[in-house]
């Protein structure tokens, strides 16, 4: 790979905060640690990349951790922890919920979380798994250089980008904590792209060599303050596989293009051209988002669309692609189809045509149109279709969600749903979604 110096010097110039943004969050979130201290945790630590000097610039972040015996429970410290920090810290707090709830509230500029957690040690068991982030700091800010920590800022860009940053289920990327993990691992910005340009799944680093736990991941990343849990196991292996692809994308000719590519916005209108020019048939069910979180509703969105498109294969129609998504309070799920219309004519194979009494069973009451004949070792017979759709059988949804096998918290939105058919389907309601599907292709490409 040709030297990058330049470019990373340009690069870090554009996403990284200025001294006085760093300085100010810094003391701003010093000022909240004080505070805090007066709740009773044993400790109040400030984690995450603003604290270690990772995060890009306009992030803006900051999470304090009040960390407890752990020999308290779960409810007392988030009684405790927000009762105090309410208490003490005027703002409008927000109870989110991980493993278990936390506060978050907008304060001027900064997002703000209060977390509560228990103490823990490195390799030893923990009983929430917020526990760690105290220990990750710990370690990471032991050994990331000056200039790992702005080869971290590269990365995480390089990622955003190209749609590959964030451990979300709705993205399930690459994290912060990966991203620094492997920036450790490889020393530098460019020994990442340029080993991770040669990666071959299944991928395992394990920085420390202390764990001998088999992992099933297509990229292992052992947990350096955990030798039992893979730090990567969100990540699936399709954005595995797109990071080795981006790699060997920007090894083979760096540019400022990976880190800022301009995507081209597209309207409605071009969206629906782009679909005239496939010639095909499209589906999109539509139905109210349920009050889950995005980690609940983009997973059970995502397997419902999933055995949506199963069942539809196993009545024969089989989608050429398929998309879900959500905007605007609504769930989508986009099927398209070679045609709509299912054939008239059904091929059945039967038992082995030496199978004499099988095979007069299976003849017996048949209305055939061809055969019977034998086709490898089996005898087949073709007979007429019921005239059916893929829109009409879509619209099973409404009443046999759970025999599609809908996820649990859809099972209700989806009695609302309406089933919206070709020209239909351009709905403005619809319009990121429809051109993330006819205009999807990789940044790097």
């Amino acid at each position: 790979m040709k030297s990058v110096a330049a470019l990373k010097k340009k690069v870090l110039g554009r996403i990284s905060p200025s001294a006085s943004e760093a300085e100010a969050e810094k003391r701003f979130a010093s000022r909240l640690k004080k505070i805090l201290e007066g709740a009773g945790a044993e400790k109040v630590s400030f984690v995450g990349s603003a604290a270690r000097d990772t995060g890009l610039k306009g992030d803006n972040d900051i999470d304090l951790f009040l960390q407890y015996p752990p020999e308290l429970e779960k409810d007392y410290i988030v009684e405790k922890t927000f009762t105090y920090a309410r208490k003490n810290i005027k703002a409008d707090w927000i109870v989110r919920y991980a493993e278990h709830p936390y506060l978050q509230a907008k304060i001027g500029a900064f997002k703000v979380e209060v977390i509560p957690c228990f103490i823990a040690k490195p390799h030893e068991g923990i009983k929430s798994a917020v526990d760690r982030s105290p220990l990750h700091m710990d370690y990471l800010q032991k050994r990331l250089s000056l200039k790992q920590r702005e080869d971290v800022r590269l990365l995480k860009q390089l990622l955003k980008n190209n749609g590959l940053y964030g451990a979300e289920i709705a993205v399930k990327g690459f994290s912060g904590l990966v991203c620094e993990y492997l920036t450790l691992n490889y020393r530098t910005f460019e020994g990442v792209v340029e080993n991770s340009a040669k990666w071959r799944t299944p991928v395992r680093i394990d920085i420390e060599g202390t764990s001998e736990k088999q992992f099933t991941e297509s990229l292992a990343i052992v947990d350096a303050i955990d030798r039992n849990r893979n730090a990567a196991a969100v990540t699936s292996e399709e954005n595995v596989l797109r990071f080795i692809a981006l790699c060997q994308a920007f090894a083979s000719n760096p540019s400022e293009k990976f880190f800022f590519a301009k995507r081209k916005a597209r309207t409605l209108a071009e969206s629906k051209a782009a679909w005239k020019n496939r010639a095909t048939q499209i589906a999109l069910v539509e139905f109210p988002s349920p009050d889950v979180v995005e980690d609940i509703l983009s997973p059970q969105l995502e397997k419902t669309r999933e055995r949506a498109e199963k069942q539809l294969a196993l009545d024969g129609f089989c989608a050429l692609g398929a998309h879900s998504f959500t905007e605007k309070g609504k769930c989508f799920m986009l099927f398209e189809f070679a045609s709509a219309e299912k054939p008239l004519v059904e091929k059945h194979f039967g038992p082995p045509a030496q199978d004499g009494k099988a095979v007069a069973k299976f003849l017996k009451g048949k209305k055939i149109l061809r055969g019977p004949f034998i086709e490898g070792s089996k005898i087949v017979v073709e007979t007429a279709g019921k005239k059916e759709n893929a829109f009409e059988k879509l619209a099973e949804l409404k009443t046999r969600a759970v025999k599609w096998g809908a996820a649990s918290h859809l099972l209700s939105p989806l009695k609302k749903a309406i089933v919206r058919k070709n020209e239909g389907v351009f709905t403005p309601g619809a319009a990121q979604g429809l051109q993330d599907y006819f205009f999807k292709r990789e940044p790097w490409w």
